[in-house]
């Protein structure tokens, strides 16, 4: 590879890299003025139809808080934990305000 090729590949490497953090950005500025309800309907949208009834679902300035709104079993407890552990959240154990936290990150 000559010189010239060589910095041609830096250069285009560079430009992707910079294009993609401008791509990152954009979506970052668009998704925090989305409605709130569009956020809650694309988080809700993670869990399959007949859990989503069983769920709340809110935003916090550094999480979402996905809250039960009934006993919901086992089978459909370990459903959901599931859910939560592959997108990085957990399950905080609180009694009557127990619930499970996601990253922002988890929609995207």
């Amino acid at each position: 590879m000559s010189q010239i090729e060589g910095d041609l590949l830096k250069l285009l490497l560079a430009l992707r890299d910079a294009n993609a953090m401008t791509v990152e950005a954009i979506n970052a500025y668009l998704a925090s003025k989305a409605p709130v309800e569009a956020k809650v309907e694309n988080m809700a949208e993670l869990f399959p139809k007949d859990l989503q009834a069983m769920l709340n679902f809110e935003e916090t300035p550094d999480e979402w808080k996905i809250k039960l709104r009934q006993y919901l079993g086992s089978e459909a407890f370990a459903k959901i934990a599931v859910i939560v552990k592959e997108r990085g959240g957990t399950y905080v154990s609180a009694g009557k305000e127990s619930h499970f936290r996601l990253p922002k990150t988890a929609l995207e």
